[in-house]
């Protein structure tokens, strides 16, 4: 509700409110403030990158799909994904119009893939996917995919940075069951080994005992 001492403190008059529509002329320089204020704000600009699904399991079968959109003016003309070594590549799916080469990981380098070819001007968006494995003994944590961008100037655009920074890098948390590591296993087994052991020399001591006493 409007408060009565306030509403006339404006008109040149020093009219009070009588309840009547204010003249077009008081609320002009009111609606120029708002469009003029309005139009000052920073517009939302989308991120050009992420990727889907944003978590995952153990020993799942994902289709991980990196998503693109081009904001700027300059084509995208190259998409370079870098796979956490814990997703091991099946297979990858075509774009129309791009071409994609797969690296597998050396020791020095991850497993990378990177497709080229193609066009994508400003507005256009796509999806670059492949389909991983994730390991089975996998435990929770992010999952890192870190992008390049090469554009028609020759420019790379990296989205590899920390959460919170800008161009940061895509993630998938792993959730869901944890499964034990092989080392793990091999340490559960070598102590089910040593415990069925010692249940069957304490066996084997009992029945020496019990046949002794017997005799």
């Amino acid at each position: 509700m409007i408060d009565q001492r306030l509403a006339g403190a404006g008109h040149p008059d020093g009219d009070r409110y009588d309840g009547r529509r204010p003249a077009a002329h008081a609320t002009a320089p009111i609606v120029l403030t708002v469009l003029w204020v309005i139009s000052a704000l920073p517009t939302s600009v989308p991120a050009q990158v992420a990727i889907a699904p944003g978590t995952t399991s153990p020993a799942s079968w994902e289709r991980f799909a990196v998503r693109v959109v081009n904001a700027g003016d300059t084509a995208v003309t190259g998409v370079h994904v870098a796979v956490p070594e814990i997703v091991t590549v099946l297979g990858v799916e075509p774009v129309p119009g791009w071409t994609f080469a797969a690296r597998a990981p050396s020791d020095t380098t991850p497993q990378t893939i990177t497709w080229s070819g193609g066009t994508l001007s400003r507005g256009e968006f796509r999806e670059f996917a492949f389909l991983g494995r994730v390991a089975g003994d996998a435990r929770e944590r992010q999952l890192v995919f870190p992008v390049t961008l090469a554009r028609a100037t020759g420019e790379m655009l990296e989205w590899a940075g920390a959460p919170g920074r800008p161009r940061p890098a895509p993630r998938v948390l792993v959730v869901g069951p944890t499964r034990m590591s092989a080392r793990g296993v091999l340490a559960v087994a070598g102590s089910a080994v040593g415990i069925a052991l010692l249940a069957l020399a304490l066996a084997l001591s009992a029945r020496a005992v019990a046949t002794g006493r017997a005799r």
